[in-house]
C-alpha cells in the first residue's frame, strides 16, 4: 500500500518559494559574475604588452641562436620553458580567483536564500493570520455542540478603522462573516418555529386529554371505557413528555437537558415490551440485553430504541425476525438492531438517515393485511438522538436482506460483556 506523505502547508510552501526565488536569483547573478570574471583576467592576463615581450624575446633567440635567458636573480632558463611556466601560472592565477568568487559568492547567496526563507515565513505567517483566525473559527464551531456552539463569533478584519487592507483576504473574511450571520438568522429561525410548533402540538393533546377525563369520569361510566380512557391517558402522557423532550432537543440545539446514569439493557426491554404489547404481526422478536451502563435522557433514549425496533418492523418481511442485543465494546455502551427484510443498497444509506425518507422494499403488513405505513422519521430522530449523546450511528446492509443498525453511546462504567 502506498501511503502518501502529507503535503507542506501554505505558508511553508510560501516560505520556500520565496527562498526557492533568491537562491534562484543570487545563482544566475553569481553565474553571470563568474562569466564577466573570467573575460576581463583573460583579457588583462593575456594583454597585448605580454604577448608582445614574448614575440619579442623569441625574435633575440632567434637571430642569436641561443634561447637561454638571464633571471633577475641570475640564474639562467630555456625560453620555452619560461613561456610554458608563464602560461601555467597565468591559468592557476585564472582559476584560483573564479574559484574564491564562486565559493565566497555561493556562501552569500545561501546565506540571502536563508535570511529571505526566515523573512518569509515572517511576512507569510503575518499574511495568512486572518486565513488561521477564519480556519480556527470554522473548526470552533463545526465541532461545537449544544451549548458550545456559538455561531456569533466573527472574524472581526471589518470592526475598526484600519485594522486590515481592504485586500482579497479581508473581502474573504467579509464573506465569512456574512455566511454566519446567514447561519445565525437561519437557526433563530428554527428556534422560533420550534417555539411554535411546541405550542401547536401540545394544544391537540391538551385537547385530547380533557376529552376522555371527561368521558372516564361522568357517572355512569362503563367500566371498559374507563379502563380504555385510562390506557389512552397514560399513552397521551408519554407522547406529551416525547414531545417535550423533542422540543427541548431541538430548541436548544441537540443539547439533552437531563442526564442520568441508566443502562441500556433495562432501557431497551422497556423499550421492547412496550412495542410487543402493540405490535400484533407474526414477526419474531428475539433479545439479547446484557449490562450497557450509559447516561442520558431515559426517555429520549428508550425513544431511540423504540424507532429502532420499530422501523425493524416495519420494513421486514412475513415470518421475519428481529434481534435486539446490548453491551459494552470499546468503553462504550452499544445497542444493535438487525432485522430480515429487503436488500438494502448500501448507496441508499445516507438518504434513510434523512427525515421523511422511507426504506426500500414493501411494507410489512398487520394481521389485517393492511400495512404498516411510516412517516420516515424513524431514523431521522434516532440520528439526532444519538448525536446529542454525543455517540455513533452504524448502518450495515445484511447480506440477505434486512439491516443491522448499531448506536454507541459513551459508557459510564465500561465492562466486557
Amino acid at each position: 500500500m502506498i501511503t502518501r506523505r502529507p503535503r507542506l502547508g501554505l505558508r511553508g510552501r510560501l516560505t520556500l518559494l520565496y527562498g526557492g526565488l533568491i537562491l534562484a536569483a543570487g545563482s544566475l547573478i553569481l553565474a553571470g559574475i563568474y562569466v564577466v570574471v573570467g573575460q576581463r583576467l583573460d583579457q588583462e592576463l593575456g594583454s597585448d604588452a605580454t604577448e608582445a615581450r614574448i614575440a619579442a624575446l623569441r625574435e633575440r633567440a632567434a637571430a642569436s641562436g641561443d634561447s637561454t635567458i638571464v633571471l633577475p636573480d641570475g640564474s639562467t632558463v630555456q625560453l620555452d620553458v619560461l613561456i610554458t611556466q608563464l602560461e601555467q601560472d597565468r591559468a592557476a592565477l585564472r582559476d584560483a580567483a573564479l574559484a574564491a568568487i564562486v565559493s565566497q559568492g555561493a556562501v552569500v547567496v545561501l546565506v540571502v536564500a536563508v535570511a529571505a526563507g526566515a523573512g518569509g515565513w515572517i511576512i507569510a505567517g503575518r499574511g495568512l493570520r486572518p486565513l488561521d483566525l477564519m480556519t480556527a473559527t470554522a473548526e470552533r464551531i463545526a465541532r461545537a455542540t449544544g451549548p458550545e456552539r456559538n455561531l456569533h463569533e466573527r472574524i472581526g478584519l471589518t470592526q475598526g478603522a484600519g485594522t486590515a487592507p481592504n485586500d482579497e483576504v479581508r473581502r474573504l473574511a467579509t464573506a465569512f462573516d456574512a455566511m454566519l450571520d446567514s447561519l445565525d438568522r437561519a437557526f433563530d429561525g428554527q428556534r422560533h418555529f420550534v417555539a411554535n410548533a411546541s405550542h401547536q402540538l401540545r394544544t391537540p393533546l391538551a385537547v385530547q386529554r380533557a376529552t376522555i377525563e371527561v368521558e372516564i369520569t361522568r357517572p355512569g361510566a362503563a367500566p371498559g371505557t374507563v379502563a380504555l380512557g385510562a390506557r389512552l391517558l397514560e399513552q397521551i402522557e408519554t407522547n406529551a413528555r416525547l414531545i417535550d423532550g423533542l422540543l427541548v432537543l431541538a430548541e436548544s440545539e441537540n443539547r439533552v437537558e437531563q442526564v442520568e446514569p441508566l443502562d441500556l439493557a433495562d432501557t431497551a426491554g422497556a423499550a421492547v415490551a412496550s412495542v410487543q404489547q402493540a405490535d400484533r404481526s407474526e414477526l419474531v422478536i428475539n433479545t439479547d440485553l446484557r449490562p450497557a451502563p450509559a447516561s442520558g435522557d431515559p426517555l429520549l433514549l428508550e425513544q431511540l430504541i423504540r424507532n429502532l425496533v420499530e422501523n425493524a418492523l416495519r420494513y421486514n418481511v412475513s415470518g421475519g425476525t428481529v434481534m435486539i442485543t446490548t453491551g459494552v465494546a470499546d468503553d462504550h455502551a452499544v445497542i444493535r438492531v438487525r432485522n430480515t427484510g429487503p436488500v438494502v443498497d448500501p448507496a441508499d444509506l445516507p438518504g434513510l438517515l434523512e427525515p421523511f425518507t422511507r426504506g426500500p422494499g414493501r411494507r410489512r403488513r398487520d394481521q389485517d393485511g393492511a400495512p404498516v405505513a411510516g412517516h420516515g422519521l424513524g431514523l431521522a430522530v434516532v440520528t439526532a438522538i444519538t448525536a446529542a449523546h454525543g455517540g455513533r450511528l452504524d448502518l450495515t446492509p445484511r447480506p440477505g436482506g434486512g439491516l443491522c443498525v448499531t448506536v454507541s453511546l459513551p459508557a459510564t462504567n465500561a465492562s466486557s460483556c
